[in-house]
């Protein structure tokens, strides 16, 4: 282990001693007669692995590094945070150099107490099931020591139990799917709607990859067609459809270009558009309204149009459209425009 000294000397020491948190070992010998101060930068990856109760975390985890590690790979430690029906298999676990702790409580997962696992364990990677009840982002931001990262972050979800954790704890159970890596449903029926689902997580979360697992853990990649014309060949897209369809124009646009689409609005400016060119779209909630951004896109019109912030039903072709510097992106071609009263409630949900 390599220490040096921030004297004249210049020296590099070498100790064999136990790591410490504090980074301070011994002193140095020369004229500064100063401490020598540990001039190892640890970096540990952190895998954190989210989700509710009996959800299928320790399944998942466990699986996982039972798979792929093998004797010898190095230390690792799990960081357990909730006990579920599934048990860790200590024995197996330990074979492949894997440590096992356990926390109880929100209050004693803090930087302290990660360092002091890096003391006795000297894990050269980390792996948190952890409780989807506590705060993960403080966990993230506040916790972690220096020199650790977030490597990957997995959410696991029950979708037979999703529409209920929705309905009555949606920021608990979306702040964790708001910064995951991949997030896999598990135990989806045949019922469950899985293209919705993940229209509206691309717009919480859009690097994430979605999975859906059946109810025997096959993975299920087959999703329904949005696109639903009326008798008229127009696509009428209402509040409820408005975030899927945003979603589903932005990921398959090419199956899109030439249709024709109507729907309410809100209307603004914004830099780098023509003449002529405006935002409509709406503001999208993704936990609660304190949240909510807007999404929406470029439209272009000949007529008047309205001012910043009002609200208008418009008749669009969707088109291979360009903005300023020449940039391409998807347009609305604005056919027919008609200005609405401010709707009571400016947001749509998911």
């Amino acid at each position: 282990m390599s220490f040096f000294c921030r004297g004249k000397c210049n020296i590099v020491a070498n100790a064999l001693t136990r790591r410490s948190p504090a980074g301070i070992i011994t002193n140095c010998n020369c004229v500064a007669n100063i401490t020598l101060e540990w001039a190892v930068k640890t970096e540990v990856p952190v895998f954190i692995f989210a989700g509710f109760l009996d959800s299928g975390k320790t399944t998942a985890l466990q699986g996982t590094l039972l798979k792929t590690r093998r004797p010898g790979e190095g230390k690792a430690v799990i960081i357990c945070t909730e006990e579920g029906e599934e048990e860790f298999k200590t024995e197996a676990l330990r074979n492949i150099g894997i440590s096992i702790v356990q926390v109880e409580d929100e209050e004693e997962l803090t930087t302290e107490y990660l360092e002091d696992i890096y003391g006795r364990f000297e894990p050269e990677c980390v792996y948190v099931e952890f409780n989807s009840m506590w705060n993960i982002k403080t966990f993230i931001s506040d916790t972690l020591p220096k020199g650790w990262f977030v490597a990957n972050i997995l959410s696991i979800v029950d979708a037979s139990t999703y529409d209920l954790y929705l309905k009555n704890m949606r920021q608990t159970i979306m702040t964790p799917l708001s910064i995951s890596d991949v997030i896999l449903f598990n135990r989806c029926s045949d019922k469950f709607p899985k293209s919705d689902v993940r229209r509206a997580l691309k717009i919480l979360n859009g690097r994430a990859e979605v999975y859906f697992a059946r109810l025997d853990g096959s993975i299920d990649n087959t999703f329904d067609d949005l696109i639903l014309e009326g008798e008229d060949g127009v696509l009428k897209i209402d509040d409820e459809m408005f975030c899927p369809w945003f979603v589903d124009t932005v990921e398959n646009s090419e199956r899109y270009y030439g249709k024709t689409v109507s729907f309410t609005g809100m209307v603004t400016s914004g830099k780098g558009l023509k003449d002529g060119q405006f935002y409509i779209g709406r503001y999208a909630a993704i936990c609660c309204p304190e949240d909510a951004q807007f999404i929406g896109f470029v439209a272009e019109y000949g007529g008047e149009i309205p001012e910043d912030g009002d609200f208008a039903e418009v008749k669009a072709v969707i088109v291979k459209g360009e903005i300023s510097d020449n940039r391409r992106v998807i347009m609305l071609a604005v056919k027919e425009l008609e200005k609405m009263e401010r709707p009571e409630d400016i947001f749509v949900y998911f």
